[in-house]
């Protein structure tokens, strides 16, 4: 039999669609990346059956040969376009086709005649998909400020996906008031946001069906406070003797550290620092020490100021001193 004189009809009636359809194909459609591989699978377990085999390409109603192949004599005849991209199966006439450009997207079209003349055909529908690449995290707020702040995160990457939001190894729960997501699922907005929604970690995943892209854990640092700003004193009697030694100590829940200011009688003291506990001693206190004592916490960030609680300290004068014999005969009258 002339393989030339039948290569020409066999196209013509792949191009026209006037072969039977014979399911040749487990799948009529299927996803690749660029630069990786396919495998078009089929339902044939052999094709000595067949006089001919052609695999065609159709692109926007261009149709483009692959390959035709004549199993009994073991002949192939390739476009040397696909030359050193495809692998052909002569038993199963599968197809893998690779590695792949985004103009491999269409539909790929196998054709068979059986040894007695019975055409068969199928095709396959192929979606070349971008490779996902540099997923990344991004916010519009560098230091947002606790119940003050709005934080938007977007996730940004190269390719064809989806998005899917974890906080920590869980899927984010949005309830579309607090925290949501638009529609394309790229950005993340955060109302009011607390301190720890942030530090999950936030990692963001742009995948689709064949591979994924996981972005590096995210945390963003929120600005709280100060609070819980609680002031001590050592000892902690109210009144206390001349001469004594008085301790203060003041401490606060503050990001970043609270600056502490002591004040006495509602006015500045020289004491100030951002360690907390924080401590001053007053030794040998005398009377003018009596007075209220407090100390103000202030967040540079969050731009608020909290106060402790006041302490009122009194410091008696000492007790004369008599000898024993005169504090007897005072008692006695």
């Amino acid at each position: 039999m002339d393989f030339c004189n039948f290569r020409l009809p066999l196209l013509i009636l792949a191009v026209l669609g006037c072969c039977s359809e014979g399911g040749l194909f487990l799948n009529d459609k299927m996803k690749g990346v660029i630069g990786k591989n396919v495998t078009f699978k089929t339902t044939i377990t052999s094709a000595q059956d067949f006089q001919f085999v052609i695999w065609n390409f159709n692109k926007a109603d261009i149709i483009t040969s692959i390959i035709t192949s004549v199993p009994s004599s073991n002949t192939n005849n390739i476009n040397e376009k696909y030359t050193s991209r495809i692998v052909y199966s002569k038993a199963t006439c599968e197809l893998q086709l690779g590695p792949l450009v985004k103009e491999d997207e269409g539909r790929y079209i196998l054709t068979a005649v059986t040894n007695k003349r019975k055409p068969l055909s199928g095709q396959i529908v192929l979606e070349v998909l971008e490779p996902i690449t540099d997923v990344k995290i991004s916010s519009n707020l560098p230091e947002p400020v606790e119940f003050n702040s709005t934080v938007v995160l977007s996730c940004s990457a190269k390719g064809s996906f989806t998005y899917q939001w974890l906080n920590g190894s869980v899927p984010l729960v949005v309830d579309g008031t607090h925290m949501k997501l638009n529609a394309v699922g790229n950005e993340l907005t955060i109302a009011e946001v607390r301190r720890t929604e942030l530090r999950g970690p936030i990692i963001c995943i742009a995948k689709n069906p064949l591979e994924s892209g996981t972005s590096a854990p995210f945390n963003l640092t929120v600005s709280y406070g100060p609070e819980k700003v609680i002031m001590t004193q050592t000892p902690t009697d109210s009144f206390l003797q001349k001469g004594s030694n008085l301790t203060l100590a003041c401490s606060a829940q503050s990001d970043p550290p609270a600056q502490l200011q002591w004040m006495f009688n509602g006015t500045e003291m020289p004491q100030k620092t951002t360690q907390s506990p924080a401590n001053i001693t007053l030794t040998n206190v005398e009377e003018k020490h009596s007075g209220n004592y407090s100390c103000v916490a202030y967040n540079a960030k969050t731009n608020r100021y909290v106060s402790s609680q006041v302490a009122v300290v009194s410091v008696l004068g000492t007790w004369p001193k008599f000898p024993m014999q005169n504090f007897t005969d005072f008692c006695l009258g």
